[in-house]
């Protein structure tokens, strides 16, 4: 099984947590949408697993749209949110954009202009004091993603979400709450590790956890099984149970340090 994830493309193992993510996915294609947060460490391969769930949604008939936090400063406002958003617009022609966005277009357009490109007749929002044009964004961007999941499912992933900055999750947060009866589900990956008591997202995903549309689900590295498993099929066919374990306990089962070790070995000629 593969995927275009982390770790080289392999997909090994995750039989618990894929079972989850399909439960959630089937609940949002039921009609009940769902927010699940994918956490664990650097490497341990939470965009690999995303990746095989939208793969398996694909399979499905659903739509998937993919967005990331910028590490750095620069990104423009709602980073995030603005690719997954710019992609749907770019796959729409002029005359279904239109209807799905109806009359949220004006209000997403102020954030992303390429859509009056292809509605060049908006017209241009009343000037509304600044948590007014919040609510009207949040609310418009919400309306817009639950109706471009109503003919087909919409599976959103926001990649590295512990460098997003307070108004990405400001926003997850409004969408969280309006989402229950929707055909969405939203996956949201982080580093734990990078997540202090001091950082926005701790609040965050307390107000959120009281939501019933959210799951949280931690990633832990993979059994020793699996470690063989993902050895063999990266062609080490030939290697013994003790190197296995060696690898599984050098990189405590994280798939990314499988792949770099597997790839030092075949550099190495072992």
């Amino acid at each position: 099984m593969t995927s275009s994830g982390e770790a080289g493309g392999l997909f090994i193992g995750r039989h618990q947590e894929m079972a989850e993510l399909k439960d959630a996915l089937d609940d949002a294609m039921a009609g009940h949408g769902r927010l699940v947060m994918l956490a664990g460490e650097p490497g341990i391969g939470k965009t690999g697993i995303a990746h095989e769930l939208t793969a398996h949604a694909s399979d499905l008939g659903a739509k998937d749209l993919w967005g990331w936090c910028y590490e750095r400063e620069g990104a423009p406002p709602y980073w995030p949110w603005v690719q997954p958003i710019k992609a749907s617009v770019a796959d729409a022609p002029a005359d279904q954009l239109g209807t799905e966005m109806g009359s949220t277009a004006a209000d997403i357009a102020e954030l992303i202009p390429e859509i009056r490109q292809e509605l060049p007749d908006l017209e241009t929002p009343p000037a509304l004091d600044p948590e007014q044009t919040r609510f009207q964004l949040f609310n418009s961007i919400t309306t817009f993603l639950k109706t471009v999941a109503q003919p087909q499912s919409l599976v959103v992933v926001l990649d590295d979400l512990h460098w997003s900055d307070t108004p990405p999750m400001l926003l997850l947060e409004f969408l969280a709450q309006e989402m229950a009866e929707s055909n969405v589900l939203v996956i949201r990956t982080y580093r734990d590790v990078e997540v202090t008591r001091q950082h926005p997202l701790t609040e965050s995903l307390a107000r959120m956890s009281r939501n019933a549309s959210f799951h949280r689900l931690g990633l832990d590295g993979l059994e020793s099984g699996d470690v063989g498993e993902y050895v063999r099929e990266s062609g080490g066919e030939n290697a013994s149970s003790k190197m296995i374990e060696a690898i599984h306990t050098h990189t405590e089962g994280y798939p990314l340090f499988i792949s770099e070790v597997i790839w030092l070995c075949s550099r190495g000629g072992a």
